[in-house]
């Protein structure tokens, strides 16, 4: 009897445990911890989303910014004036044919014969290539920066419009000869006939517009290059044409054609002095150099009816014209 009773405990007491060990193991599945981290790895995507496009929607703005600024603007005006105030002493000539001789010493001297082709052909100095005055913006990768560069043509007034013009574009390294060819052949120094090969020295990387602006003027220049004679000068002033003293201050003072505004090369942009543009206007100087160096720069400030005076105020004294003082 007490076997039976105590058999039946211990069933009992294996039922229960049994009963334990499946409750046991139902708390023991680990699939509610998982389907957390889902949720979670879920959530930091859904986090991550937003910031990237938020990123994407500033580099747009950025690059949006970026190509509405608008470029700025070339100051040929000021790109004028920053070459005229700054010309250096004498003008930035050489000298005379001895001077040229010492210059041209100088290793890798490059020597530019802006002449006409014909002109060339028929003679030119030992070493020097030809580059027209009217080709001369069109070539510039036939101009280096990093060597002296000399111009000449055949009496000054050309290697004068073509030093100003190459200096105004950014050739800090340019210089011109005035005598020219006559002063050469003159001094009965030797000529050559054979053609020089110009090296090649690539794009110089100046301002576009500006060169765009040069070889605008350079390139459209007239039979004569806008030049006058004693005759033609005294027949425009005769029909209200005006008339521009390049001079220093000093010079006009001391004499000059009467009439004439005093406008120093040098100040040409920042003056107060009026240069009119509704009639003919003559340039000119002591012995025409400086007005050769000022003509293209009235060009490109709008005077095309301007034209230059080669013989200058040395050909009107000594033609005994009046002189005003």
């Amino acid at each position: 009897m007490r076997t039976t009773r105590t058999r039946s405990l211990t069933a009992a007491l294996l039922a229960l445990l049994m009963v334990l060990a499946a409750c046991s193991s139902d708390t023991d599945v680990a699939e509610p911890e998982a389907e957390g981290e889902q949720e979670l790895a879920l959530d930091l995507e859904e986090e991550e989303e937003p910031a990237e496009e938020e990123a994407a929607e500033e580099e747009a703005a950025e690059e949006e910014t970026t190509e509405e600024e608008p470029a700025a603007e070339f100051d040929l005006v000021a790109a004028i004036d920053d070459h005229v105030s700054t010309l250096p002493e004498g003008w930035g000539t050489v000298g005379d044919v001895e001077a040229l001789k010492e210059a041209l010493t100088v290793e890798n001297t490059v020597l530019i014969d802006v002449r006409e082709p014909g002109e060339y052909e028929e003679g030119h100095l030992e070493g020097a290539i030809n580059i027209p005055i009217r080709e001369l913006a069109q070539n510039l990768e036939l101009i280096p920066t990093d060597r002296p560069v000399i111009v000449y043509c055949a009496s000054g007034w050309r290697a004068g419009m073509s030093y100003s013009t190459l200096r105004l574009l950014g050739y800090d390294n340019v210089s011109a000869w005035t005598p020219g060819w006559a002063g050469w052949t003159a001094a009965e120094e030797p000529v050559s006939t054979d053609t020089v090969e110009p090296e090649t020295f690539g794009d110089p990387g100046f301002e576009p517009q500006l060169v765009e602006a040069v070889d605008g003027f350079l390139s459209t220049l007239p039979e004569g290059f806008l030049t006058n004679s004693l005759e033609g000068v005294q027949s425009l002033v005769a029909d209200g044409g005006a008339l521009v003293d390049m001079r220093q201050p000093e010079e006009y003072d001391a004499g000059s054609i009467p009439d004439a505004v005093s406008v120093p090369l040098r100040t040409m942009v920042s003056t107060d002095a009026e240069v009119p543009q509704d009639r003919p206007v003559v340039v000119y100087c002591q012995s025409g150099y400086r007005a050769s160096l000022a003509l293209p720069m009235y060009h490109l400030l709008g005077y095309p009816n301007a034209e230059g005076f080669p013989g200058s105020f040395a050909a009107w004294e000594e033609a005994g014209e009046v002189v005003a003082s």
